[in-house]
């Protein structure tokens, strides 16, 4: 039996490569501010990204105090239906448990963040920015 370790492409050439740790494949870093807790979230929110991001925002949530929370998902590059349920969740536990506004949402005009959010009805729901610094403001939303 070969190790794991030692798969090959299927033409027989160099080792294939292995699957990144999850920590690559999303990132999620906090940035509090005066006004608002910012997450900035990078790479793909998926089914074993998605729960990560549900503990970033329970955990933003917790330390607000009267601050904004602010996601911002500009540089997301595939984001799946896990992803737009905990987008939902978090949604509705900013207005309806937490007495917030609509959660603020940054996104840029790229098709895999901004198409699923508008195909399931999410824009209806979430305040949606193009810029951080409008969302960070409160602003009417652009989007």
């Amino acid at each position: 039996m070969k190790p794991a370790g030692d798969e090959r492409t299927s033409d027989g050439g160099d080792v294939a490569a292995r699957q990144p740790p999850v920590e690559q494949l999303m990132t999620v870093r906090s940035v509090d501010r005066d006004a608002s807790v910012l997450l900035v979230v990078e790479g793909a929110v998926d089914g074993l990204t998605a729960p990560r991001l549900r503990t970033a925002v329970a955990d933003a949530f917790d330390r607000l105090d009267g601050r904004a929370l602010v996601l911002d998902l500009s540089s997301v590059t595939f984001l799946g239906s896990p992803g737009l349920r905990t987008l939902f969740d978090s949604a509705s536990e900013a207005v309806g448990h937490r007495g917030h506004r609509p959660l603020r949402v940054v996104v840029d005009h790229s098709r895999p963040v901004i198409r699923p959010i508008e195909i399931v009805g999410l824009d209806n729901v979430l305040a949606l920015y193009h810029d951080v610094d409008e969302a960070l403001r409160g602003d009417e939303p652009t989007v």
